[in-house]
């Protein structure tokens, strides 16, 4: 007969509301990214031409995610001179939870820019 030995180190608990964030708004990489960059920027409103560059991405598909995250209520979009501008939201909730998924990602600390 067999014995299983069972790890004796700590037991980890899942953060059931940081897993529903993930699986519900960065379900891809680039909305994980994107989600990252505006939590580390939190008070950044910018374009999504700007955004792209300063992430390395297509504009174009930048353009998209973000649509979708705004549209999601992760991000705001507001209007200038016809210009999408993006920011987090504003949302306590969400944005709580956007800073703890990008807090976590950095091992707990937060990022500065």
């Amino acid at each position: 007969m067999k014995s299983v030995q069972r790890s004796q180190g700590p037991v980890k608990e899942v953060d059931v509301d940081l897993l529903v964030f993930i699986e519900r708004y960065a379900n891809d990489l680039l909305k994980w990214d994107l989600i990252c960059f505006f939590a580390r920027n939190p008070n950044l409103y910018d374009t999504a031409e700007n955004v792209a560059h300063r992430i390395g991405r297509n504009p174009r598909v930048v353009r998209s995610e973000l649509s979708d995250l705004a549209m999601l209520g992760v991000l705001e979009r507001d209007s200038l001179n016809s210009t999408h501008i993006y920011h987090l939201t504003q949302h306590p909730d969400l944005r709580h939870l956007a800073l703890r998924f990008a807090r976590h990602l950095n091992g707990g600390k937060m990022m500065g820019k």
